[in-house]
């Protein structure tokens, strides 16, 4: 993820806004203008709005899909959900419990 943004690559940051420092490394590497007293410049604004997202009682919509997938697959064989079921992982760390499901074993 976020390939050739250095601090970010390879890491899920991408998904969210670009620290200065590492965006201003980026535009040097590609020999773009000078913007470090413009973003230097930038200052967070307070927000009056509590925003309530996921916690311990409230699942992230990721873990509750991955849960809600695990129900699903727990009423077939390992064998019948292997046949039936492909997983794409696109680097959503809950998403992995489901492939765990999928592909981990009894031995």
């Amino acid at each position: 993820m976020a390939p050739g943004i250095p601090v970010i690559e390879g890491s899920t940051h991408g998904h969210d806004v670009i620290p200065v420092k590492a965006a201003l490394e980026y535009f040097e590497k590609r020999g773009l203008p000078d913007y470090s007293s413009i973003y230097n410049e930038i200052k967070a604004a307070a927000s009056p709005y509590l925003y309530s997202g996921s916690t311990k009682d409230v699942g992230a919509n990721r873990v509750v899909f991955g849960e809600a997938v695990n129900l699903v697959l727990d009423g077939l064989s390992k064998e019948e959900a292997a046949n039936k079921v492909m997983v794409i992982d696109s680097k959503l760390s809950d998403i992995k419990m489901i492939s765990e499901y999928l592909y981990t074993t009894d031995d």
